[in-house]
C-alpha cells in the first residue's frame, strides 16, 4: 500500500507499545491479528459485489474463524495445568508463532488485494498453489510435532480429565480452522 495515496488510510499500529515478555507474547499477537482482522473487514466492506470481492469475504471469514479458534486456544494460558506448552520454547508456541506470522502476511495480502479491487485494478492469480500447499505442508509438519508433545505431556489424572477434554477439542478446532483457510485459499476463484 502506497502511503502517498491520500484516499488510504493506513492500517492502525501494533498493538505492542512494550517488548514482547513470556507472559504476553501470545495476548500481544492476538491483539495484533484481532487489529488486522478488524481493518480489512472494514476495507472490505465498501467493495462492490463482484466474483474477486465474494473470495475475498470468504477468505476473511476463513481468517475470521481462525481468529476465534485463537480465542478458543488462548484461553489456557492462565492454566497452570497447561502452563508447559505456552513456554516459549514448546511446540505450541512454534505452532501459534508460525500461525500469527501467516495470518499476519496474509491479513496484509487480502489487504493489498481489497485495495486493488477498490480501485478497479486487475487481479490476477492471487495466491500461488505452490505457496500455499508449502505452508499448509510446513504446518501439518507443526502439528504432528505438537500432537506427539501433547501426548507426552498429558498427565491423565481423574482432575485434569475435563481440562484436556476441553483443550483438546480446542486444538483441534485450531487445526480445522488452519486448515480450512489454507484450503479455501486453495480453491479455484468461483467455487
Amino acid at each position: 500500500m502506497s502511503s502517498s495515496d491520500p484516499r488510504l488510510i493506513p492500517p492502525p499500529p501494533s498493538s505492542r507499545r512494550t517488548p514482547p515478555s513470556e507472559a504476553t507474547f501470545f495476548r500481544d499477537l492476538f491483539s495484533d491479528l484481532s487489529l488486522h482482522i478488524e481493518w480489512l473487514e472494514q476495507v472490505i466492506e465498501v467493495l462492490p459485489e463482484s466474483g474477486a470481492s465474494s473470495n475475498l469475504r470468504g477468505w476473511a471469514k476463513a481468517l475470521r474463524d481462525l481468529h476465534h479458534a485463537l480465542e478458543h486456544v488462548q484461553v489456557h494460558l492462565d492454566d497452570k495445568r497447561f502452563g508447559l506448552l505456552f513456554q516459549l520454547d514448546a511446540p505450541l508456541a512454534a505452532f501459534l508463532s508460525r500461525l500469527y506470522a501467516w495470518c499476519e502476511e496474509i491479513s496484509q495480502d487480502f489487504e493489498v488485494l481489497a485495495n486493488k479491487l477498490k480501485r478497479d485494478e486487475p487481479v490476477v492469480g492471487v495466491f500461488s498453489h505452490k505457496a500455499v500447499n508449502d505452508s499448509y505442508a510446513q504446518f501439518q509438519r507443526l502439528s504432528e510435532a505438537l500432537r506427539e508433545s501433547l501426548a507426552e505431556s498429558r498427565p491423565m489424572t481423574p482432575e485434569t480429565q475435563a481440562a484436556w477434554k476441553t483443550f483438546d477439542s480446542d486444538f483441534e478446532e485450531l487445526l480445522w480452522a488452519t486448515e480450512w483457510l489454507h484450503l479455501s485459499l486453495a480453491a479455484q476463484p468461483g467455487s
